[in-house]
């Protein structure tokens, strides 16, 4: 679908993680749907490069750099949004990192920024947007999922717990927010083309075969464009996945279908 079909005229989203990779992606497309933005990343260099790219598409966005590991972030992201936009009609918790780790070799710093990030950084903004969607009627809530919250990967058991609690999170929320009009679903990407997956491949002993393995993953023998998954990310924002409530859209090029 062509971009600039007005799906999301007006209303107002928060992407935590939005400097780069997917959020990024997501930012640029919900600008173009006529969105007003607000993006937030712990990373500040990042944040302010994005926030000008991203006034190249329209200059209704803003950057709040913050951790979604903190309830005063996550509470200062959102009143960033409401405070300067007047509403918070979807918030798209998008912030993660990834773990590649053995539990034999998993320590529990490891574990607790995995968890702390994926999951509690979820638990924050979502607490902190509740009111503000309730007072206003209603909104829509995406969470980031994962095909490894879904099947398990490897030597990965902090991404792949933190992953299946994110999508269990969703429906009990979905669930308990539904009479609110709140709507909350999750995004399930697979391999997607993002900064962090690049850096595995530059950190990788043999470059050229760690990209090649990576192309392999999924049955569709390609790695996600962060834009592909952003328009998942539209439908769940839109109208378009009214009746879409607790449910987990994964856009994973068939690896979750083996």
């Amino acid at each position: 679908m062509a971009d600039g079909t007005g799906r999301i005229e007006d209303r107002v989203a928060l992407i935590t993680g939005g400097a780069s990779g997917i959020g990024r992606a997501t930012a640029h497309l919900f600008l173009a749907e006529g969105a007003k933005v607000v993006i937030a990343d712990v990373n500040s260099d990042a944040l302010d490069h994005a926030v000008k790219d991203l006034r190249a598409t329209s200059h209704q966005v803003l950057g709040v750099q913050g951790d979604v590991r903190s309830m005063e972030d996550a509470a200062a992201m959102v009143r960033t949004a409401v405070d300067n936009f007047g509403r918070l009609d979807i918030l798209f918790c998008n912030a993660g990192i990834t773990s590649v780790m053995p539990i034999s070799e998993l320590t529990e710093d490891e574990w607790d920024a995995v968890i702390d990030t994926n999951l509690k950084g979820m638990f924050t903004l979502i607490k902190q947007t509740i009111p503000q969607m309730r007072a206003q009627g209603g909104g829509t809530i995406i969470t980031m999922g994962s095909e490894m919250g879904i099947v398990a990967v490897p030597e990965s058991p902090a991404y792949n717990a933190s992953k299946g609690g994110v999508i269990m999170l969703t429906r009990s929320l979905a669930i308990d927010l539904i009479r609110d009009n709140i709507r909350v679903n999750a995004l399930c990407p697979g391999i997607t083309r993002t900064p962090l997956l690049q850096a595995e491949v530059d950190r990788s002993l043999d470059p050229e075969r760690t990209a090649a393995e990576q192309a392999a993953w999924a049955p569709i023998m390609r790695v996600a464009d962060p834009a592909e998954i952003a328009h998942g990310a539209l439908f769940l924002a839109s109208d378009d996945s009214s009746f879409a409530v607790g449910s987990s859209l994964v856009l994973d090029g068939g690896y979750t279908a083996r």
